[in-house]
């Protein structure tokens, strides 16, 4: 049997997830924290030595990182660029520049700029040479907007239950128009945020839609009371 490891960089550790490429079923899930005096890169050291994830042939491996992240049009990105556009997007934050990563988003002609530190890559090239790094809420963008393709609506809006937060996405003619991610622990503050950016963009409540992912049935019902075209889907990230 061949598997799929994706491994999340979490707030203070990792998450392990292993599949089956036959079935795409969930395997195993291992969460590992740092404990005292530990670094992210032995965290993850720790976790990747673990006979259970160790003792396995992987097809695929993908570190997904959650740092903050921005996007720039794929023809304005500049490699040279990517440190000061990100100063700018995230001003306070100094990140260093070989910690600087992206990903190109071709179904949305877009470039997803994110951090990661080196320390956690060289270590996951050591177990996994051919790993790929990706951003989380770039990889996400992009099978929303995958599963948009061959749809006849010129305007949908994609909100994104995340762990604490929320991200909501526009697409217009299968072109990205908005994306970010709010902090949004309950549901009413999911609701208004998603009511918050239908109203900024001057949105159509009767017929442009909503799709949402990962999201409870209450808030699912609680939309429902404000928009007319309400869908509920997941997503395999």
């Amino acid at each position: 049997m061949n598997y799929s490891l994706s491994i999340r960089l979490c707030t203070d550790g990792f998450s392990f997830l292993v599949y089956s490429l036959g079935s795409g079923q969930l395997l195993l899930q291992e969460n590992l924290h740092c404990v005292e005096d530990e670094t992210m890169s032995d965290t993850l050291e720790r976790g990747l030595s673990l006979p259970r994830i160790r003792g396995r042939h992987y097809e695929r491996v993908v570190l997904y990182s959650s740092s903050p992240s921005t996007r720039v049009p794929l023809d304005e990105f500049r490699r040279d660029d990517m440190l000061a556009v990100y100063r700018l997007t995230f001003a306070g934050t100094a990140p260093r520049p070989e910690d600087m990563c992206f990903q190109v988003l071709p179904s949305l002609d877009v470039v997803e700029i994110f951090t990661l530190q080196s320390s956690i890559v060289e270590t996951l090239k050591n177990h996994f040479p051919s790993a790929m790094v990706q951003g989380l809420y770039g990889t996400m963008l992009s099978q929303v907007a995958e599963m948009q393709q061959g749809s006849t609506l010129s305007v949908s809006t994609h909100a994104i239950i995340l762990d604490g937060g929320v991200m909501i996405a526009v697409l217009r003619s299968g072109r990205l128009v908005f994306a970010n991610v709010f902090r949004a622990i309950q549901n009413a503050d999911r609701l208004y945020f998603i009511l918050y950016v239908w109203r900024m963009l001057s949105l159509d409540a009767l017929h442009d839609s909503c799709t949402l992912y990962g999201a409870s049935e209450s808030l699912y019902e609680d939309i429902c009371q404000y928009l007319a075209n309400v869908n509920m889907r997941e997503l395999s990230v």
